[in-house]
């Protein structure tokens, strides 16, 4: 498989970064990382890539999609093959905000990425996850927001060193503004790292019915 010149890519949620540069290393011979502050960017070194772009912070509370028009404006002058972005709600929304902008095709939770005569295509879900279909992308730069599980992640090197850069807040016409976070008490759990799942329906009588499911992912190691 042949590889692009250039392969950027960013997340909103940290932990992403190394499927996205396991993805990135094996699509590009060079690899840039566009990330939100400079913990991001110790953090994401070890990775390899070639240079760390740190987006400027107006506001302790920012929203990612307001960071659209920064990220264009630096991608207008790098002119990249493709953006990599975690399939994230507000990668996704990001992605979107990127594409008008920038004019390129995008592709959501792409679930297979290749290079085929020098041409990316990027395969996905469609009706409810029933069927795939694989998208060939004829725009100059391609934006994919990567599944997750889809790739192996990235092998750290801590001996890795490259330069980082600033990028300029670029105010977009209408931000998003956060006024507060509150703490949610809700616990949650991240499917996409599950090996198992067990769903239950509508085939139990009663509450108690529950023991045989628990039963049955003990002994499935769910």
């Amino acid at each position: 498989m042949s590889q692009l010149n250039s392969v950027w890519v960013f997340s909103d949620n940290p932990e992403r970064y190394a499927e996205l540069f396991g993805g990135a290393q094996q699509w590009g011979q060079q690899v840039y990382a566009i990330v939100q502050n400079t913990e991001q960017a110790q953090a994401v070194m070890p990775y390899g890539p070639k240079c760390i772009y740190v987006l400027e912070q107006n506001d302790a509370l920012q929203r990612t999609e307001n960071y659209a028009e920064s990220i264009a404006a630096l991608l207008k002058d790098k002119h990249p093959a493709m953006l990599l972005l975690a399939a994230t709600k507000r990668g996704k929304a990001l992605a979107a905000r990127l594409s008008v902008q920038l004019n390129a095709a995008l592709v959501n939770d792409a679930t297979a990425v290749d290079i085929i005569d020098g041409h990316i295509c990027a395969e996905h879900r469609m009706y409810g996850g029933l069927a795939f279909a694989q998208e060939k992308i004829n725009s100059p730069l391609a934006i994919i927001t990567l599944a997750p599980g889809v790739q192996e992640p990235c092998t750290r090197d801590i001996s890795h060193q490259c330069p980082t850069e600033t990028v300029p807040y670029v105010a977009p016409r209408h931000e998003i503004l956060c006024r507060e976070r509150r703490a949610k008490a809700a616990s949650s759990v991240d499917l996409s790292k599950a090996k198992r799942m067990v769903g239950v329906g509508r085939g139990l009588a009663a509450q108690d019915d529950l023991k045989m499911v628990h039963e049955l992912a003990a002994g499935a190691e769910c």
